[in-house]
Protein backbone atom coordinates (compact mmCIF):
# COMPACT_ATOMS: atom_id res chain seq x y z
CA UNK A 1 0.00 0.00 0.00
CA UNK A 2 2.72 2.50 0.70
CA UNK A 3 4.11 1.76 -2.36
CA UNK A 4 1.14 2.65 -4.11
CA UNK A 5 0.61 5.75 -2.16
CA UNK A 6 4.74 6.85 -3.20
CA UNK A 7 3.79 5.94 -6.61
CA UNK A 8 0.30 8.44 -6.70
CA UNK A 9 2.80 10.86 -4.86
CA UNK A 10 5.32 10.56 -7.47
CA UNK A 11 2.99 11.29 -10.54
CA UNK A 12 0.94 13.88 -9.08
CA UNK A 13 3.93 15.33 -8.44
CA UNK A 14 5.13 14.79 -12.36
CA UNK A 15 2.00 16.22 -13.36
CA UNK A 16 1.56 19.91 -11.47
CA UNK A 17 5.88 20.01 -12.42
CA UNK A 18 3.99 19.74 -16.28
CA UNK A 19 1.40 22.28 -15.25
CA UNK A 20 3.67 25.18 -14.12
CA UNK A 21 6.38 24.34 -16.71
CA UNK A 22 5.93 27.28 -19.43
CA UNK A 23 4.63 26.28 -22.76
CA UNK A 24 7.72 25.13 -25.55
CA UNK A 25 8.43 29.10 -27.12
CA UNK A 26 8.73 28.28 -31.23
CA UNK A 27 10.51 30.66 -33.11
CA UNK A 28 9.29 31.08 -37.00
CA UNK A 29 11.39 31.23 -39.84
CA UNK A 30 9.24 34.52 -40.73
CA UNK A 31 7.43 37.44 -38.82
CA UNK A 32 3.83 36.12 -38.07
CA UNK A 33 1.32 38.06 -36.32
CA UNK A 34 0.80 38.08 -32.34
CA UNK A 35 -2.06 35.91 -30.56
CA UNK A 36 -3.10 38.50 -29.37
CA UNK A 37 -4.05 40.49 -32.21
CA UNK A 38 -4.99 37.59 -33.88
CA UNK A 39 -7.76 37.08 -30.92
CA UNK A 40 -8.84 40.66 -31.46
CA UNK A 41 -12.67 41.21 -31.90
CA UNK A 42 -13.19 41.27 -35.81
CA UNK A 43 -15.25 44.16 -37.29
CA UNK A 44 -19.37 43.37 -37.15
CA UNK A 45 -19.44 43.11 -41.09
CA UNK A 46 -17.44 40.42 -40.85
CA UNK A 47 -19.02 39.00 -38.23
CA UNK A 48 -22.56 39.52 -39.67
CA UNK A 49 -20.82 37.85 -42.73
CA UNK A 50 -19.97 34.59 -41.06
CA UNK A 51 -23.37 34.53 -39.60
CA UNK A 52 -24.53 33.79 -43.01
CA UNK A 53 -22.25 31.72 -45.04
CA UNK A 54 -20.39 28.88 -44.08
CA UNK A 55 -17.08 28.32 -43.87
CA UNK A 56 -15.06 25.70 -45.81
CA UNK A 57 -16.02 22.01 -44.55
CA UNK A 58 -13.25 19.56 -44.71
CA UNK A 59 -15.42 18.30 -47.41
CA UNK A 60 -14.07 20.93 -49.80
CA UNK A 61 -13.06 19.68 -53.34
CA UNK A 62 -9.20 20.47 -52.49
CA UNK A 63 -6.15 19.13 -51.31
CA UNK A 64 -5.00 19.60 -48.12
CA UNK A 65 -1.88 22.28 -48.91
CA UNK A 66 -5.05 24.23 -50.16
CA UNK A 67 -7.71 23.70 -47.33
CA UNK A 68 -4.38 24.84 -44.93
CA UNK A 69 -4.10 28.37 -46.84
CA UNK A 70 -7.92 28.91 -47.10
CA UNK A 71 -8.54 28.43 -43.12
CA UNK A 72 -5.18 30.45 -42.26
CA UNK A 73 -6.21 33.08 -44.68
CA UNK A 74 -9.68 33.63 -43.39
CA UNK A 75 -7.54 34.06 -40.10
CA UNK A 76 -5.26 36.24 -41.13
CA UNK A 77 -2.47 33.87 -40.31
CA UNK A 78 0.33 34.17 -43.16
CA UNK A 79 1.12 30.91 -45.23
CA UNK A 80 4.16 29.99 -47.11
CA UNK A 81 5.65 27.61 -48.94
CA UNK A 82 6.22 25.18 -45.67
CA UNK A 83 3.34 25.24 -43.74
CA UNK A 84 4.18 24.28 -40.26
CA UNK A 85 4.74 27.14 -38.68
CA UNK A 86 1.03 28.86 -40.22
CA UNK A 87 -0.73 25.58 -38.51
CA UNK A 88 1.23 25.93 -35.45
CA UNK A 89 -0.43 29.10 -35.02
CA UNK A 90 -3.56 27.80 -36.14
CA UNK A 91 -3.13 25.75 -33.11
CA UNK A 92 -2.14 27.85 -30.75
CA UNK A 93 -4.74 30.32 -31.72
CA UNK A 94 -7.78 27.65 -31.20
CA UNK A 95 -5.86 26.52 -27.91
CA UNK A 96 -5.90 30.08 -26.90
CA UNK A 97 -10.16 30.47 -27.91
CA UNK A 98 -11.02 27.29 -26.49
CA UNK A 99 -9.35 27.94 -23.02
CA UNK A 100 -10.37 31.82 -23.11
CA UNK A 101 -12.82 32.87 -20.14
CA UNK A 102 -14.91 34.37 -22.09
CA UNK A 103 -15.64 31.82 -24.87
CA UNK A 104 -16.05 29.26 -21.62
CA UNK A 105 -19.13 31.30 -19.84
CA UNK A 106 -20.62 31.56 -23.66
CA UNK A 107 -20.72 28.14 -23.84
CA UNK A 108 -22.17 27.16 -20.49
CA UNK A 109 -25.41 25.92 -20.51
CA UNK A 110 -27.30 28.83 -18.90
CA UNK A 111 -25.69 31.54 -20.97
CA UNK A 112 -26.82 29.34 -23.98
CA UNK A 113 -30.53 29.77 -22.71
CA UNK A 114 -29.60 33.63 -22.07
CA UNK A 115 -28.81 33.96 -25.60
CA UNK A 116 -32.03 31.73 -27.06
CA UNK A 117 -34.21 33.93 -25.30
CA UNK A 118 -32.68 37.05 -26.18
CA UNK A 119 -32.74 35.96 -29.99
CA UNK A 120 -36.35 34.51 -29.57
Amino acid sequence: KAVVSTQSTGINNISELHRQKPPPSVHYAKNMPDIDVLMEEWPSEIEELLSKINLPSADLDCDLKDYVDIICNILDIPTQQNRIHSLHLLFTLYSEFKNSQHFQKLNQPENNENIENQNG
